[in-house]
């Protein structure tokens, strides 16, 4: 590779440690704006290297080129219409950068596909994977960092700033790991595979600690389904080598469950008190328990945009700060189709949909690894949100859509 795509992909691999390394700067009380200074540099970094590299005359170009261009002028417009002072355009701007993140990686990664070998992206999203939890285990071992939730002893975050994008983190890269794992089963020494299974134990453990109803629900649903993948679908791996590593596997899981009951039980014992509190907490409601709230956001937020403004903001949208000024919400409603549409309007929804819609093509097309991850955040972000404008969760899923261009393999072909 050239020095250009390595720098890209040291870039990118240590964001988990800079978000951590951030996290715990603010803890501390620290006003040192670590992130911002990150991302500032991987923006750069990516639109000086996308505008050197040229651009290719392809339907994926002008997508790419109209959405980082609608999202541009919908914050003019919406400055010029909503008359926002200095530091509402500076807070919308911040958010529609972290916007850009998903759109930007992946056009440097389809500039540069055939100088990315993809051995080497699969070890960044490892390398991922492992300053996650490590991320999150060592505070947790030196008796440090956050609770998932304020006021409360359910769940633990470490220094990770916020629940949904850290939870995102984790499901990535214990389905990458997960897979990886399976897919190498051949293909590595033993010393090789015990360090990967390790690893997936520990995105597995990430994922209990942060004790978000979703990550623990994939986590246990991603390890039921990789094992039948692995000893029904799985052809070049013996019969006999499947049934040693069913045993290692029983062996292991019985372990952890005899050692760890304790401190199992004390986490799902806090799951299930809080779920039962905010139950009671909604009167019994079933939809805005499953929804968190967001279906009475998304109401709110919807006749809000509907009775006010204008035909401008109903085109090009309400930006960010706008709303948390007047609507009586946060920024977000936590649905990335419907924030989009709060944010950007009709117009940018229609744009980032053609996008969605190339990418979603690509993925079906490839049916990689990428494509799995590309539905799972695609999903993940239509419902709980924190995946287009969370700056950890789009670069993620930025990596994620880049990854498509690269990869060749089926996930049908005979393993």
């Amino acid at each position: 590779m050239l020095k250009e795509t390595k720098i890209f992909m040291i870039l990118m691999a240590i964001f988990p440690v800079i978000d951590a390394l951030n996290g715990f700067v603010l803890s501390a009380g620290i006003n040192l704006p670590i992130g911002i200074a990150y991302r500032l540099v991987c923006i750069s970094f990516l639109v000086f290297q996308i505008a050197r590299k040229g651009f290719a005359k392809k339907l994926y170009t002008v997508l790419s080129v109209a959405l980082i261009f609608c999202g541009v002028i919908s914050l003019f417009i919406q400055t010029i219409v909503l008359q926002s002072d200095t530091p509402s355009f500076l807070y919308d701007l911040t958010n529609m950068t972290k916007f850009f993140l998903w759109v930007l990686i992946p056009y440097y990664v389809y500039q540069r596909a055939d100088l990315l070998k993809e051995a080497s992206y699969e070890k960044m999203f490892l390398a991922i994977s492992t300053f996650f939890t490590l991320g999150l285990l060592i505070p947790y071992v030196l008796g440090i960092g956050n609770q998932t939730y304020e006021a409360s002893e359910a769940g633990y975050k470490a220094f990770f700033f916020a629940n949904n994008d850290t939870t995102i983190g984790f499901i990535v890269s214990a389905t990458f790991t997960g897979w990886y794992l399976f897919k190498q089963t051949k293909k590595t020494g033993v010393w090789t595979r015990g360090l990967l299974a390790l690893l997936y134990l520990g995105n597995l453990l990430g994922l209990l600690l942060l004790g978000t109803k979703t990550g623990i629900i994939y986590g246990v649903g991603l390890t039921i389904v990789l094992l039948l993948r692995f000893f029904f679908l799985q052809n070049r791996v013996g019969i006999a080598s499947k049934w040693g590593i069913g045993m290692m596997i029983f062996a292991v899981v019985t372990f952890i469950t005899i050692q760890g009951r304790a401190f199992i039980l004390e986490t799902v014992s806090g799951l299930v008190q809080r779920l039962t509190y905010f139950y009671n907490l909604y009167n019994g409601d079933l939809l805005r328990f499953i929804t968190s709230s967001r279906s009475e956001f998304l109401d709110t937020a919807s006749a809000s945009f509907m009775h006010s403004g204008n035909l401008m903001t109903q085109l090009f949208g309400f930006g960010f700060s706008q709303r948390v000024t007047t609507w009586g919400l946060g920024d977000l409603v936590e649905m990335d189709f419907f924030d989009v549409f709060f944010s950007l309007g009709i117009v940018g929804l229609l744009v980032m949909i053609g996008l969605l819609l190339f990418f979603f093509i690509l993925s079906c097309k490839k049916r990689s690894i990428y494509s799995v991850l590309f539905v799972i955040l695609l999903c993940y972000g239509a419902f709980a949100g924190h995946v287009l404008f969370s700056a950890l969760s789009s670069t993620l899923f930025g990596l994620v859509c880049g990854g498509l261009f690269l990869q060749k393999e089926s996930l049908c072909e005979k393993e």
